[in-house]
């Protein structure tokens, strides 16, 4: 019983920072976007947020990928074979929306790709 309460915790701390970590580069993606002068709720901030999220899911794919890789590539003959691979998709702008949301007496920006129903 112990053991789950305390997976539980560990379970609700992890969302917790999560979730304070998207407050943190919603407040930081919205500023960079004023610093262009876009201001939501205008396509171009819309788009410019979209960009920024685009360009930090790439580079994860790409970490993705660079860590499916294998660690020897032999120097002579054809490359090991790499079952893992799907190809990079980006976010689509038909269903990116960004909304306003107020938690603890501040307001932010939240923004993302909804699901397609």
């Amino acid at each position: 019983m112990m053991l789950m309460t305390v997976l539980l915790a560990g379970c609700a701390t992890l969302a917790t920072q999560e979730h304070m970590h998207r407050l943190s580069l919603a407040v930081r993606d919205d500023r960079t976007c004023q610093a262009h002068g876009w201001q939501y709720p205008q396509p171009r901030y819309v788009t410019c947020r979209m960009d920024l999220e685009n360009a930090r899911v790439y580079r994860d794919w790409m970490n993705l990928q660079l860590m499916h890789q294998p660690q020897y590539q032999p120097p002579y003959g054809p490359p090991p074979v790499y079952p893992y691979r799907e190809a990079f998709r980006p976010l689509d702008r038909a269903h990116y929306h960004c909304r306003y949301v107020s938690e603890n007496g501040k307001d932010y920006i939240l923004c993302g790709e909804q699901p397609r129903k």
